[in-house]
């Protein structure tokens, strides 16, 4: 019985996981990355509950009692923090629903503002200017004033394609590349530009960065702005 339940608990986890990783992989529309980004971890909870559910009847046929009282008591005395924390999951779930929490943006509340770094199950990662992350639990936001970037229908996202030596470093390179990318005239500064793909190919290290601008024709503008900063090392 015990390794049947740690079987299933492992193929839910599992899967779970492999959604995401494609989700956070794949080159999706940035409205429907926005939906999927609060509809999966709601349908995750309730595949978790449906779990519990099938493992305490499983327990209880099993005429298993002193199993059964030992998970409940171990429940029970993780009630305080599993209310906290599912608390924590349901605030950040209206948020997401509301799109007020959307990776990427530019956003204050009190006395934090900047960009969302990553939007998690539980709490907000915020970057500031000087790449200092702050980290909140949703349920401290929800009684708070957010103030946020407004967002434009009609941007379009381009990918644009980088090439450096291969003996650069992708986490040194990353947020310069970004910066320098935002701070071209043609690039909206409501939706940050994103690291889609790095590779490296014929010794060279090849960076994809989606970038949001209000015509596809900019694209060419933005990349040579920054190639231009490379070449002169500024």
């Amino acid at each position: 019985m015990i390794p049947k339940i740690i079987i299933v608990a492992l193929i839910i986890f599992l899967s779970f996981r492999l959604v995401f990783f494609i989700k956070n992989r794949v080159i999706i529309p940035l409205k429907v990355k926005a939906h999927l980004a609060y509809i999966l971890p709601i349908g995750e909870l309730f595949i978790w509950l449906g779990f519990l559910i099938w493992t305490f009847r499983l327990i209880y046929q099993s005429q298993n009692h002193f199993t059964l009282i030992a998970v409940g008591v171990v429940l029970l005395v993780l009630s305080i923090p599993q209310y906290v924390l599912l608390t924590d999951f349901i605030v950040g779930n209206v948020l997401k629903m509301q799109n007020k929490v959307n990776e990427g943006v530019f956003i204050e509340i009190d006395e934090i503002k900047g960009r969302i770094k990553r939007a998690g199950y539980l709490r907000l990662d915020i970057e500031d200017n000087r790449g200092n992350i702050n980290s909140i639990p949703y349920n401290n936001i929800r009684s708070k004033i957010i103030s946020r970037s407004g967002s434009n229908p009609n941007l379009t996202k381009v990918v644009l394609r980088f090439t450096f030596p291969d003996t650069t470093k992708i986490n040194y390179i990353s947020p310069i590349l970004k910066q320098q990318v935002l701070n071209t005239p043609w690039t909206a500064v409501s939706q940050a530009p994103i690291i889609e793909k790095t590779k490296t190919e014929n010794g060279r290290l090849i960076v994809e960065v989606g970038v949001y601008t209000m015509d596809k024709l900019y694209g060419e503008n933005i990349k040579n702005s920054v190639d231009k900063l490379w070449a002169t090392g500024e």
